[in-house]
């Protein structure tokens, strides 16, 4: 039930936070916002939110910052992000995903879509935990889904939930090609068209965290990627 759900949302522009308090109470939710980035972190910290909605553009200290510090923050450092922001160009929305955030949606938007995309993230968040086979071993990696848990050669690596799921199902189909649209359907879950660089930035991310890795995931060119072991 998305009654338990707890939605934060930062946005400079008071109007919005209204709005977008009022659309997602409408919807089960239980909201949150601030308008002063300055005051975000520490009330997010209090209220605990299972997803944050999060302006780029504001004074000051802006969405990216904010994430940064959301990212490197014990408490909310796994919680699920979703980027608002009037630049909605494809170098700001990859930006944003390699920030940290987990989706991103350009001003102006339908509120029904963000409801949509808060509950397909909220979906990926709930499979983790009910996930019965919780613990996967393939060469130095090591992934625990009770605790949520990655480590590589003894040493635990952090990964945000999308990362963690796309870890996930490649550690399941090791050497298996997956193309961009089977890993948009399966690990976001969007069965419509979506920007496949989205798969690509997370990708990105996370060969970044896996370079101690035994393990990498490699490009077939013009399909997709799949999971392999380092040569050597």
């Amino acid at each position: 039930m998305t009654s338990s759900k707890r939605i934060f949302i930062i946005d400079d522009e008071s109007d919005l936070t209204d709005l977008l308090r009022y659309q997602l109470k409408r919807e089960g939710f239980k909201v949150e916002a601030r308008n002063d980035p300055f005051s975000a972190l520490s009330a997010a910290r209090d209220f605990g939110p299972d997803l944050i909605v999060l302006d780029i553009m504001m004074p000051e200290l802006d969405g990216y910052q904010l994430l940064r510090m959301f990212r490197s923050d014990n408490m909310l450092s796994e919680t699920p992000v979703v980027m608002l922001t009037a630049r909605a160009s494809v170098e700001d929305r990859i930006k944003g995903l390699e920030s940290g955030a987990d989706d991103y949606l350009g001003k102006p938007f339908d509120a029904k879509e963000l409801v949509l995309r808060i509950r397909a993230i909220l979906k990926r968040v709930k499979e983790h935990a009910k996930t019965p086979d919780n613990r996967i071993a393939l060469g130095n990696v090591t992934m625990n889904k009770d605790n949520h848990k990655v480590r590589i050669g003894g040493e635990e690596v952090p990964l945000a939930v999308t990362e963690f799921k796309l870890l996930d199902y490649f550690l399941k189909r090791k050497d298996r090609v997956q193309t961009r649209e089977n890993l948009l359907f399966s690990v976001w879950k969007f069965d419509t068209e979506i920007e496949t660089r989205t798969v690509d930035v997370h990708i990105r991310r996370l060969r970044k965290k896996m370079v101690d890795a035994e393990l990498k995931i490699e490009t077939v060119r013009g399909v997709g990627y799949r999971l392999v072991e380092k040569a050597g």
